[in-house]
């Protein structure tokens, strides 16, 4: 099969790889229809994540089911699927309390072996383990660029504005409108707030952002921080949700935000640890949280959504591509010519 692996920092390529066959009896053997090239895929190709050299990439993908082993009650050859980007059991002490991104058995796609060692969704065929878990059917009336974010950045977005507990009426500012930034503000938007800002140097993306509803404001011609509390009388926001995971932008996400406010960080950290302001925090009484997403609680209340016409996800795609353009789909993205990549095989 055809399938897109890391061979060395910023060097993907197109590959003849063996076509991967189920070897237990939870998992499923899915037909890849649609995959895409997620923000947190530079982190492998930029050389960050150890132990992924020749694995097939890919966290973000939607297809149909080809075969799946004994133990599989609710899936069949011929059903439409999503995937969340990691697996997970649905019975440990973990997912019985509804934490699923902290399953004991938890594995995440195309991230190498010290995260489960799972081949990734940009090639033509991607082995599900814990299927009944970690896939959810597309309703019938979804296309595979609508349903496909569930399993990623658009639940990531919710994810992020739920735990900023945005309440009706309430400032928001979003640092980073890359895609999971304007899923992000799209989400944000479900919960009434007055205003949303969305900050990011990228023309582009700011325009999008703008097109979903978010003020705009460019960190590379005026001080973000500066901007936002100018805009909200001096105090700043009642939330900000950091979608980028980079140090200053964590820094920003705490300072833009009010006494008593709420930061929210799922931007996935390009360092391992960094100065936390303890003493800012505690005086200013905010509530700080960050965690990868729960993919698993929102993907069928997600799907919902997108059917009833509440969310449009498929708005930020800026590129479609064939799987064999890889190589330059990774060049692109990773030179932010690209908002959002899709692949066919």
């Amino acid at each position: 099969m055809k399938a897109l692996a890391y061979e060395g920092e910023a060097n993907v390529n197109v590959v003849d790889a063996p076509k991967p066959s189920i070897g237990g009896p939870t998992e499923a053997l899915v037909r890849m229809t649609l995959t895409a090239v997620c923000g947190s895929d530079l982190h492998i190709y930029h050389g960050r994540i150890p132990g992924c050299e020749g694995c097939v990439l890919g966290h973000e993908f939607v297809g149909v089911v080809e075969e799946v082993g004994s133990e599989i009650r609710r899936f069949k050859a011929g059903d439409r699927v999503v995937s969340s980007f990691f697996s997970s059991c649905g019975h440990c002490y973990y997912c019985l309390r509804g934490w699923f991104n902290q399953c004991v058995s938890k594995a995440t796609f195309g991230y190498g072996k010290h995260f489960g060692d799972l081949g990734g969704g940009q090639a033509e065929y991607v082995v599900v383990p814990l299927a009944d878990h970690t896939l959810e059917p597309i309703p019938h009336d979804l296309g595979d660029e609508q349903a496909i974010f569930v399993g990623d950045i658009l639940a990531t977005g919710f994810f992020a504005a739920e735990r900023a507990e945005i309440k009706p009426g309430d400032t928001v500012a979003v640092i980073g409108a890359g895609p999971v930034g304007l899923m992000s503000i799209m989400s944000a938007q479900l919960f009434g707030p007055a205003r949303v800002f969305a900050i990011d140097m990228v023309d582009s993306r700011l325009e999008l952002a703008q097109g979903l509803g978010a003020v705009p404001i460019n960190a590379g011609q005026t001080p973000a921080v500066d901007a936002v509390k100018a805009a909200t009388g001096g105090f700043g926001v009642d939330r900000s949700i950091e979608a980028v995971g980079d140090l200053a932008a964590i820094a920003s996400a705490i300072e833009c935000v009010r006494g008593g406010g709420t930061i929210s960080t799922v931007g996935v950290p390009n360092h391992a640890s960094g100065d936390f302001p303890y003493l800012q925090m505690w005086s200013k009484s905010l509530t700080f949280r960050s965690g990868w997403c729960n993919v698993q609680a929102y993907m069928r209340p997600l799907l919902d959504l997108i059917a009833a016409g509440r969310l449009q996800p498929d708005a930020i795609i800026s590129h479609r591509m064939k799987l064999e353009e890889g190589k330059e789909a990774y060049r692109i993205f990773d030179a932010r010519e690209a908002t959002k990549i899709v692949l066919t095989p």
